[in-house]
């Protein structure tokens, strides 16, 4: 099948280096734009979906509405929404750095999980188990879309590709709104 894994459109915290979290926060206006712009490449490449999937919290729901604009159901699922970041949850990502002490928090030995931060593993945990299902329920030539956020499509991208310990998870990273595809 081909998987076509999405960020949601920018939001007022993205700009102002807000940690979101599992926050319903929704998009803004340049997120908007930047979802519709999506749209309309997907619209000129004749690119329709078998299924849509999305993370329930906000920004990943209007980006998943905007980007199917109701040609197909979607179907939230917990497993997709972004990593947990505890009581950084809100707080600048100057902030958290500090509180996390320099740690790097996508290392998987470290495996951050101190104040409330989801470990990183766990994340992986749900991402795998996500894509399993997939290619339980689907088996063919589908096109599956995936709404989601920054971490969770960081965890599906090297659940897909590949990782081990010594894996730099820092070297992929999807901007707002961006899309990729694979085939898996």
């Amino acid at each position: 099948m081909k998987l076509f894994l999405a960020r949601h459109g920018e939001t007022e915290w993205n700009r102002e280096g807000k940690m979101q979290g599992r926050l319903g926060v929704g998009l803004d206006e340049t997120g908007v734009k930047q979802v519709e712009a999506l749209r309309d490449k997907m619209r000129e490449k004749g690119l329709e979906f078998d299924a849509c999937f999305a993370s329930p919290l906000k920004r990943a729901a209007e980006t998943a509405a905007i980007l199917v604009g109701g040609k197909n159901e979607i179907l939230y699922d917990e497993r997709l929404v972004e990593r947990g970041f505890g009581e950084f949850e809100g707080k600048s990502f100057e902030e958290y750095l500090d509180g996390t002490k320099g740690n790097d928090t996508l290392d998987l030995r470290l495996n951050y999980d101190e104040r409330g931060v989801e470990p990183v593993r766990e994340v992986f945990e749900r991402a795998g188990e996500f894509l399993a299902d997939l290619r339980e329920k689907y088996s063919g030539d589908e096109k599956i879309l995936v709404v989601a956020h920054g971490s969770l499509l960081r965890a599906l991208h090297f659940c897909i590709v590949g990782y081990d310990d010594d894996t730099n998870l820092h070297e992929i990273h999807f901007e707002n709104a961006e899309m990729r595809e694979y085939q898996i």
